[in-house]
């Protein structure tokens, strides 16, 4: 019999890339158009957060455009008309957020599971209508160097806006990235309206976002992709004897075997030796 493996180590990321990059967009206006074209050309994924309720309102998308326009990349919760959460009562809160899931999944086919704040304000009561309705994240607008995973879902911190500049995001970016003991997670908001109000700063799209784009050393992907892969990394079943590992999720984990990447697919059990 062949010797079982010595170290058998869940990848942070699939393939062990050694950064993931993700991005969120708020409220669905006609500027995400622009920044979801640059993005598909560069590879670049977003997670856009939509307010239904003003879909087709001046600057606002129209519904019947939604599917097509963010395909491949993640649609996410607003809540329908962009309150103040933390001024509202729970009833309220559960309608907004609920009225907006139904709107959104009626347009996209699949279930929408993640959220970001409005105006970024929250409290412990708008925490606990979060988790009873089942989102699995929802993003603030603070920030922290270490965003990911966060100790709350429900209150999820970004790596910096996008217009951060101490120090600024293409400069943080190759930082890290050019040092090989560095890994994590570089997670990027903002507006795409940003770019047209108050002032034409369109140019800065491409100067942010074109340089941080297809590295081979990054996973390009989703906030709810991010979730999901951490979510089966950790549900993966490695046999004492180190020879099998099970992988009970509907998401490939990659495993390091002895130095050796295995991609262990959805649903299947896999030699290590």
């Amino acid at each position: 019999m062949a010797p079982a493996p010595k170290r058998v180590e869940l990848c942070r990321f699939p393939g062990n890339k050694r950064f993931a990059f993700t991005t969120s967009w708020d409220d669905g206006v006609v500027e995400d158009r622009r920044v979801v074209a640059l993005f598909n050309e560069v590879g670049i994924k977003g997670t856009f957060n939509l307010n239904s309720g003003f879909f087709g309102r001046d600057n606002y998308l129209k519904a019947d455009e939604i599917a097509t326009l963010y395909a491949g990349h993640e649609v996410a919760i607003h809540t329908s008309t962009h309150p103040h959460m933390p001024l509202i009562d729970p009833s309220q809160m559960a309608f907004e957020i609920l009225n907006d899931r139904r709107a959104l999944e009626d347009l996209v086919g699949y279930p929408v599971r993640g959220m970001a704040m409005p105006y970024g304000a929250t409290s412990p009561a708008v925490q606990n209508v979060i988790r009873s309705l089942g989102i699995v994240y929802c993003r603030s607008t603070g920030t922290s160097d270490n965003c990911f995973p966060p100790a709350d879902p429900t209150a999820w911190q970004s790596t910096m806006h996008m217009f951060n500049t101490s120090p600024p995001l293409v400069e943080r970016f190759e930082s890290a990235v050019r040092e090989p003991r560095r890994n994590g997670v570089f997670f990027i908001w903002g507006h795409s309206y940003e770019f047209a109000r108050p002032r034409d700063r369109w140019d800065e799209l491409e100067k942010l976002f074109r340089p941080v784009a297809g590295h081979t050393e990054v996973w390009y992907c989703t906030n709810i992709e991010l979730f999901d892969y951490e979510a089966a990394r950790q549900r993966m079943a490695i046999a004492a004897n180190l020879r099998t590992a099970y992988n009970p999720s509907a998401v490939t984990v990659t495993l390091s075997v002895d130095g050796k990447l295995i991609d262990v697919p959805a649903g299947k059990t896999v030699p290590l030796v």
